[in-house]
């Protein structure tokens, strides 16, 4: 008989079992939100163990009301995230990652030269993932071609570029400069190997697309002391996770500089921290905080012992090093242990301790070159995404709202 687990534990266990498989980020998010929203209606109806027939009921309750859900949350999407926990609770199994790789197809009169342009650009030495999105972008150039009658690509001229330009600006701005800069190299190209007589790539215009920078999430100096305060520190386990949960709270480290961390990083006698960053390739110095330091100490005198020169190491046999997917499980189990609210697309890692430092140095009107300096961003323009979250200063530059007469303006 198959063994029941409350839906948290098994949501948890699914989780990391994917992330083991090496699930993308996104696809995680993507199932991640629809599983809370399953804790949430299993809570409402006061659900606790998961079961077949508790998935099926979530799905004929959510289906029927998609439309309350961001676009991208489809049926289709909310049946994969069932059934992944659905099928680890039957069988202890997670299927593995499959590739499908649309095949793109051209219209016949095009293929000689969409194929001559995709082996040039592979001989560029290109990603598969590249090639593949510019084999996308072709698709749908050279079909709008046969839709307007364009028989040979020889014929091709400026108004069917403009059409096709026109046509475009359905899609998204970043969508749009892609797809103009495929077309850019796929003109120039037909013309150098004498496909066609003029070069007509200059009628494609550039676009300058910067991308918005996404506001990073955090929480409040009360949320991240509950998660601290919230860790068994009697047992090496609980420990080590203050420990590292530490450096991401009180110093901001990064996830991959916590993991690699090692003996010849503390500088016990100078109190400071010396790193080189995994993601800036950066030297960074920090202060070696009481508590911190306190925490690493009151660790080490219980930790697995080991030749590995790595700090922080699993407390499972072998007592090997812990990696950044060990850590981001660690924060989100005790995220959830303080009964922290995490709702749909928030961040909810050891990055999001990051940002919540980030936030409350901001408060405290810590300067901006101050902060960038102790999170090492390359430049303050980095550090200037937290002005975005930083309301309470906000607040204090608003301008009172001028009282409107009751005296009528005359007809």
């Amino acid at each position: 008989m198959t063994e029941k687990k409350t839906i948290h534990e098994l949501i948890e266990t699914v989780e990391a079992e994917m992330r083991e498989l090496e699930y993308s980020e996104k696809t995680l998010e993507s199932y991640k939100a629809v599983w809370w929203s399953f804790e949430e209606f299993a809570e409402s109806k006061n659900i606790k163990l998961y079961t077949t027939e508790a998935g099926l009921e979530f799905l004929e309750h959510e289906c029927k009301f998609v439309s309350k859900y961001p676009i991208k949350y489809t049926k289709e999407q909310k049946v994969r995230a069932i059934n992944r926990i659905d099928e680890y609770f039957k069988y202890q199994i997670i299927s593995t990652k499959r590739s499908h790789r649309k095949i793109y197809t051209f219209p016949a009169q095009f293929n000689e030269q969409v194929h001559s342009y995709i082996v040039h650009r592979r001989a560029e030495g290109l990603s598969k993932s590249r090639i593949q999105t510019i084999n996308g972008y072709m698709e749908r150039f050279t079909n709008y071609l046969d839709d307007i009658g364009l028989e040979k690509i020889s014929e091709l001229d400026v108004p069917h570029i403009r059409g096709f330009l026109e046509l475009s600006n359905q899609y998204t701005a970043a969508t749009v400069r892609a797809t103009f800069t495929c077309l850019r190299g796929f003109l120039s190209f037909i013309h150098k190997q004498g496909y066609l007589d003029k070069d007509l790539s200059f009628t494609v215009p550039s676009i300058r697309f910067v991308k918005e920078r996404t506001i990073p999430s955090v929480y409040s100096k009360d949320e991240v002391e509950r998660i601290l305060s919230c860790i068994d520190r009697c047992s090496v386990k609980g420990k080590r996770d203050y420990a590292m949960l530490s450096l991401a709270a009180r110093l901001g480290l990064r996830s991959s500089d916590i993991c690699s961390l090692t003996f010849g990083s503390l500088n016990w006698e100078k109190n400071i921290i010396e790193i080189f960053q995994e993601k800036t390739e950066r030297s960074l110095q920090l202060p070696l905080l009481n508590e911190v330091g306190d925490a690493i100490i009151d660790y080490l005198k219980f930790r697995p012992k080991a030749s590995t020169n790595y700090v922080f190491l699993r407390v499972e046999n072998p007592p090997d090093r812990l990696h950044n997917h060990s850590l981001y499980e660690i924060v989100n189990k005790y995220m959830r242990r303080a009964g922290v609210k995490i709702p749909p697309g928030k961040k909810h890692g050891p990055h999001a301790l990051r940002h919540s430092l980030s936030s409350l140095m901001l408060e405290k009107r810590v300067p901006l070159p101050v902060i960038s300096d102790i999170l090492s961003h390359t430049s303050t323009e980095t550090t200037k995404v937290y002005l975005k979250i930083d309301l309470s200063h906000l607040r204090e530059c608003a301008l009172d709202v001028p009282e409107v007469g009751n005296s009528k303006v005359g007809v």
